[in-house]
Formats: C-alpha cells, sequence, structure tokens
C-alpha cells in the first residue's frame, strides 16, 4: 500500500517547538512543482473528516493539534491500516499517502488541527475526490427546543 510514516525533525524549547514538516529534497522530481497547504480543524470529539481517496496526486498529513484515529485502505486491495497520530508526542509523525489510498480521521481528542499538502491545487470543477467510507460518521448532537 502506498503510504509511508516519517519521524519529522521536531526542535523544542521554552516558546513551544518548531517541527521541520517537509522539505524540498523530501519530493521526488514529480512532485516539486507547488500543490497547495492547507490545515482542517476538528471542533468536537469523535468528528470524523476524510472519507475519500484521489486517483492522482500525493498528500503529506500531520497533526498540529490533538489526537486523530487514522484509517487508510488501498482502494483496488483493499489493504487497510488503523494507528493513531499525536501531537504531543516527543517526536512529530508525518503521513504520506499515494493516489488510490482512502483516508479518513477521527478526532480522539477535545479539538484537533490537521495540516495537509496536498500536490495538487483543489478544483471546485475537477476537485478528483471520491466519496470512500472508513469511518462512520458521528452522530452530530441536537439542541432541544422547547415549544
Amino acid at each position: 500500500m502506498d503510504y509511508e510514516l516519517v519521524e519529522c525533525s521536531k526542535h523544542t524549547d521554552e516558546r513551544g517547538y518548531l517541527v521541520e514538516f517537509l522539505r524540498h529534497e523530501e519530493l521526488d522530481r514529480q512532485h516539486t512543482a507547488f500543490g497547495q497547504v492547507y490545515f482542517v480543524t476538528f471542533e468536537r470529539p469523535r468528528q470524523v473528516r476524510g472519507n475519500h481517496y484521489h486517483t492522482r496526486g500525493r498528500e503529506w498529513f500531520g497533526v498540529a493539534h490533538g489526537t486523530l484515529e487514522v484509517v487508510l485502505e488501498d482502494v483496488r486491495t483493499r489493504e487497510r491500516v488503523e494507528f493513531v497520530l499525536r501531537s504531543d508526542d516527543k517526536s512529530f509523525t508525518r503521513l504520506s499517502i499515494g493516489p488510490y489510498i482512502a483516508h479518513a480521521f477521527r478526532n480522539l481528542s477535545p479539538t484537533a488541527i490537521l495540516i495537509d499538502y496536498a500536490t495538487e491545487q483543489f478544483d471546485h470543477v475537477d476537485h478528483d475526490r471520491n466519496p470512500y467510507v472508513l469511518i462512520e460518521p458521528a452522530a452530530v448532537p441536537t439542541v432541544e427546543t422547547g415549544a
């Protein structure tokens, strides 16, 4: 399955830490053009994001805050892996995935922030986002109002 977990350099002092998330020399020749960097927030425990795959491009993920359960599945072979990524570990682990790797993230903390570098910029017309449920989304709590 086309995924990799890499321990990144994490420099810590009394102010906090700095992570060398992704360096140019870590990109192979086909991925050196700039794509898009974004972050995704998880505003409540058990919230699920992702549940899709792409047919092209590569993505690199890292947890900037919180703890996330990660589920990956190769949609062609059905090979599946599950693990947890945390922002508070002594080291910082980066996940990279290639095409046809379905991915889903479930928040295991009060809130979380996931950083993502994608080799392709999101295109609202041809977005190459194919639904693939790996983690059933948690029910959204409803607020009862008096009638």
